[in-house]
């Protein structure tokens, strides 16, 4: 139950600013992110599915095996600037048929992976790249690249997100999201579940 009004502090703290109560706010946010900190938690992969452009790959897989990811593919092209992603993270609350979006941005591949800013997208690759072969620097050139034995650490688990059930949804193109200009290379889909 403290989970849910961690849940609902944060969504309300982010939505309602007023300088007066602020001060409050943050502290009473703090303190329950400080508890909720020391949880173990940890992100058990259930299934994992994908579609590919056959202009951007020869071939894609992707497999959860024993609560790791693996990924196998071959470029046909180069991936070049320009090359974006959609991350769209779902949650299936308690007895509901569907999922939610609680979180969604878009991002420019490249320009995030090559960064020395962090942010949630970069945080995953990095921890991805110690059990790959991915490249941090477009252009990624034409050939095989994989990921083998990948398991999600609990220090990769933002704390805003609450146990549960959850799909990623993730996009990867060319061009404007969903316009005339938008080229789509690779969709991915995976579910699992979050917990403490």
């Amino acid at each position: 139950m403290w989970k849910l009004i961690v849940w609902s502090v944060i969504v309300q703290a982010a939505f309602q600013f007023n300088p007066i109560t602020a001060v409050r706010h943050t502290l009473t946010l703090r303190t329950l992110l400080k508890i909720n900190q020391f949880q173990d938690r940890s992100v058990a992969f259930l299934t994992g599915n994908c579609t590919f452009n056959p202009k951007y790959f020869k071939n894609f897989t992707l497999t959860i095996v024993d609560n790791m990811m693996n990924m196998d593919m071959h470029l046909n092209r180069p991936i070049q600037r320009g090359f974006k992603a959609n991350i769209d993270i779902q949650l299936r609350l308690a007895n509901a048929k569907n999922f939610q979006t609680v979180f969604n941005q878009k991002n420019d591949v490249c320009a995030v992976t090559a960064s020395v800013k962090n942010s949630l997208f970069k945080t995953w690759f990095k921890d991805m790249t110690r059990a790959s072969n991915f490249m941090y620097n477009c252009p990624v050139e034409v050939g095989h690249y994989y990921l083998h034995n990948w398991r999600m650490g609990s220090s990769l688990t933002h704390k805003f997100l609450i146990p549960g059930e959850y799909r990623g949804q993730l996009s990867f193109f060319y061009g404007k999201y969903k316009t005339k200009s938008y080229d789509e290379a690779l969709t991915l889909s995976i579910d699992s579940i979050l917990s403490n």
